[in-house]
Formats: C-alpha cells, sequence, structure tokens
C-alpha cells in the first residue's frame, strides 16, 4: 500500500539568495531522506516554489516598467515551473517525466505517480504554490499537505518585527488567517507561511497542513517516520 504525500517546497529552499539562485546540495540532502522510503511505499507530489529567483525577475520587471499584477504573477509561476524542471531533472531517476503545470492543476481526474515523485511548477497566476498544492491534494486524496518552509512555526505574530511572538503547535483556519491580518488576495511575490487564498480552500475542504522548517533535514525525516518533529499544525 502506497503512502502519498503532497510537499510544498518552498522557494526559499530550493532558491535561497541571488548569490545561490538554486541550491543543488540542499536537494542533495533531500534526496538521502528521500530514498529509504521509496522501498516503504511512499510517493511524493513536490510542488516547487520561485524564492530568489522569482524575486530577481518580479524586481527587474517592475523597474523596467512592467506594473500589472496579473504579468507579474505570470512571471511568478513560470520561474515555478522551471524549478520543477530542475527538481524533475535531479531525480530522473525517480520520477516522472511529465511535470504539472499550468493548467494541469484544472484538467478533471485524479492526478496519479507512475514512479515515486512527480513535480509540479506554477499553476495559474493570481495566488502562490500552496493553491497548486491543495489542488494536487484534492486530487490525490491526500489527508494532509506538507509545507517546508524557512520557518519552524506559525507564530502569534511576525518574530521579525515582534520579538515577544511565540510559536503554535496546532491552530485551525480562523486562527491563522486572523494572524496574518485576514487578506483577501496574494500580492505577486507575496510572503505568507500559507497564501490566503489557499488557506480559504483547505478550510473549506477540511485539509490539514503541517508547516515545519524545510532546513532542518532530520526534522523533516522525523515527520515522515512518525516521529517526534517540531512545527505547527493547521487544522478545523
Amino acid at each position: 500500500m502506497s503512502k502519498t504525500i503532497v510537499v510544498k517546497l518552498g522557494g526559499s529552499l530550493v532558491s535561497p539568495s541571488n548569490e545561490k539562485l538554486f541550491d543543488f546540495n540542499y536537494l542533495k540532502d533531500l534526496k538521502k531522506i528521500l530514498l529509504p522510503l521509496f522501498d516503504k511505499g511512499y510517493k511524493f507530489f513536490f510542488i516547487l516554489g520561485g524564492g530568489s529567483l522569482m524575486r530577481m525577475y518580479r524586481d527587474q520587471a517592475r523597474e523596467a516598467g512592467i506594473t500589472k499584477d496579473n504579468d507579474l504573477h505570470w512571471i511568478g509561476t513560470t520561474v515555478n515551473v522551471l524549478h520543477a524542471q530542475i527538481f524533475r531533472a535531479f531525480f530522473s531517476e525517480f520520477a516522472d517525466e511529465e511535470i504539472i503545470k499550468f493548467e494541469d492543476y484544472y484538467q478533471e481526474g485524479p492526478i496519479n505517480i507512475e514512479k515515486f515523485i512527480k513535480a509540479g511548477g506554477g499553476g495559474r497566476p493570481g495566488h502562490s504554490g500552496d493553491v497548486d498544492a491543495v489542488r494536487v491534494a484534492l486530487k490525490s486524496n491526500a489527508d494532509y499537505i506538507l509545507s517546508l518552509k524557512n520557518i519552524d512555526y506559525i507564530y502569534t505574530a511576525d518574530p521579525k518585527f515582534f520579538p515577544e511572538a511565540t510559536p503554535i503547535n496546532q491552530l485551525n483556519w480562523d486562527e491563522y488567517m486572523e494572524i496574518i491580518g485576514n487578506p483577501s488576495k496574494h500580492p505577486p511575490g507575496g510572503n505568507f507561511p500559507v497564501d490566503p487564498i489557499a488557506s480559504k480552500m483547505a478550510k473549506e475542504n477540511k485539509l490539514k497542513m503541517i508547516i515545519i522548517s524545510g532546513w532542518d533535514i532530520q526534522n523533516v525525516e522525523n515527520f515522515l517516520l512518525d516521529k517526534e518533529y517540531k512545527g505547527s499544525v493547521i487544522v478545523d
């Protein structure tokens, strides 16, 4: 019996800075913990984010006079597709040849994995890859989404600006939306722990999301092996 897990791989992990626009060493570390799981029947959908490369193109596009949100979103979602292609190529021995992209998320019927991994890039503009991850989870009957971020928990407030903010182990979607200010849109390159549009979709479909630091590879492995881990669970 296979165990299918949808993973939203944050762009900050694969494209952490302008000095390192793609981090292949991170993929090597990830591969070490994934390979043993394939033998245990695990399969993974990885939905890739844009990170620094996306922000670089977005900012340069704005400086060049491209100001429409829809155009900027298309630039961002296409960078996510590039990252999915790189991810698929790196895991080519274990990954399906075709990636998920653009309108694939909106086709009728389920999305299946033939090998052990299927990679996904950006879908339609107007949101982040979190929405794409939600759509894949619904099409694959996944119980939850594992969101690997550059943060270790959801906090009561943004700890960058509020040092007194404390981590939250479990909360519901209404509580999460209140923390981020109940926004109705996701601006191009917006930086939320979970995209507000995806949050509303997850709430409507009673979908659980686990947010943990993707930098802590041992912690990621602990979660996947049902061991004690550090992170936040958002569930209704």
